[in-house]
């Protein structure tokens, strides 16, 4: 017995795992790792990375020292001739930064680093975005799909029917036809939709640059969630990461306008060195400093056209912020509407069409109604199921449009 329970065991496994293989559908979670592992936009933040790094050791190196020698009073004339009175002089300086320039400038590195990581949080929320809009474009023709099948199905039953009624001689051989047209048209819907689906699973896996190695996702627009309230969205938008960006920059505006008034600093340059008369086999030391005459600030073009870009972020930010609050309550709005015609279509209008759809059928089945009358109930339960999805589909896509836009996540169970 214990054999037998093995056996059983084994076989339930490996049908289980052939129907696994055969299914290869792909989960939201799959698809996202696919992305962060292989999208060709993302793949550049690694070498991103290793530029910013290399900008802040270029930005921390102290001036190199110089070396120098000289040599004076030799091929000329009279007691210059020769070199009898060269004088020759070995130096070494070196060029003393004043004014913070080298902190400044690892300062301003470091804010670009962080505005690069910003950027690359910023392309990675789009994409990941996108990527999730895809991959419910392939959740709704899925649905769509099997929604088409419960019509053609539908359609079936009302055939045998019609043929029960027609090999009777209660209705003419023409209803037949009539349901035949309707199951044809229902077919060639299918196709479409099929045709879609595959249109659609392609456009899903370029986001990983690859061909489709899956034949459908898992997913439907049925789980419950949390539809935010006007506080929820007016708190998101002011850490929505376009906003975020804008502040990155902002601060990156700032470190340069630093950087630059530091650059405008003068700088000390210090050298001492041995001096050698050969006329006199004299040796004496030499010491040398000097600094340039800051007449003018030499950098303040650059410093006035920074701080004009400054304060156009900032306006920026302003403007950016007020978009962002229109359009979440534009998308709220919208959220709410078909959530509610969503739950009238549920509890009130499919009931019923539902129940229309069974009368008419048993109505027809005993002669009371016509064919054309059951077709019609039947389209109307359709159109209502058709309306559902599409308005289940469209709350899922505007929640998304509100995560890509805040950053935050508003799908998700209901506790």
């Amino acid at each position: 017995m214990k054999l037998l329970y093995f056996v059983i065991a084994v076989l339930v496994g490996l049908l289980a795992t052939s129907y696994s293989a055969i299914a290869n559908e792909l989960s939201l979670r799959e698809a996202f790792e696919n992305v962060l592992r292989d999208n060709p936009i993302l793949k550049k933040y690694p070498y991103q990375q290793r530029m910013a790094e290399a900008e802040k050791l270029q930005a921390s190196l102290r001036p190199n020292p110089v070396i120098g020698f000289e040599l004076e009073n030799f091929a000329g004339n009279g007691e210059s001739q020769g070199f009898d009175s060269a004088q020759a002089t070995l130096s070494f300086s070196q060029l003393i930064e004043l004014g913070g320039k080298r902190e400044q400038r690892v300062e301003y590195a470091n804010a670009r680093q962080r505005q690069r990581a910003a950027e690359f949080n910023y392309e990675k929320i789009e994409i990941l975005a996108e990527t999730a809009y895809r991959f419910y474009e392939v959740v709704r023709l899925q649905q769509l799909a099997e929604w088409n099948s419960h019509q053609q199905q539908r359609l079936d039953s009302a055939m045998q029917i019609v043929k029960e009624r027609v090999r009777s001689g209660a209705v003419p051989p023409s209803e037949a036809t009539k349901v035949s047209l309707q199951q044809r048209q229902v077919s060639v819907q299918s196709e479409e939709i099929v045709g879609k689906l595959d249109q659609a699973r392609a456009n899903l896996s370029a986001m990983w640059a690859a061909e489709p190695s899956f034949t459908g996702v898992t997913g439907d627009f049925y789980q419950s969630f949390d539809i935010p309230s006007q506080a929820d969205i007016e708190q998101a938008v002011n850490q929505a990461p376009e906003f975020l960006r804008l502040l990155d920059s902002e601060r990156l505006l700032a470190a340069k306008v630093d950087a630059v008034k530091a650059d405008a600093s003068v700088d000390l340059n210090i050298g001492v060195g041995v001096r050698y008369n050969n006329q006199l086999n004299d040796t004496g030391l030499v010491l040398q400093a000097s600094m340039p005459l800051q007449l003018s600030n030499p950098n303040q073009g650059t410093l006035e056209a920074t701080k004009a870009e400054r304060t156009l972020v900032f306006e920026q930010q302003r403007l950016i912020r007020d978009q962002l609050r229109v359009r979440a309550r534009s998308l709220l709005g919208r959220i709410q509407t078909n959530y509610r015609y969503l739950e009238s279509i549920q509890t009130d209008l499919l009931p019923l069409a539902k129940r229309l759809e069974n009368e008419t059928t048993d109505g027809y089945r005993r002669g009371i109604h016509s064919l054309l009358v059951v077709l019609d109930a039947q389209d109307e339960l359709a159109q209502l199921e058709h309306q559902a999805l599409e308005r289940r589909s469209a709350i899922h896509k505007d929640i998304l449009e509100l995560e890509r836009m805040t950053g935050q996540s508003f799908l998700g169970s209901k506790s």
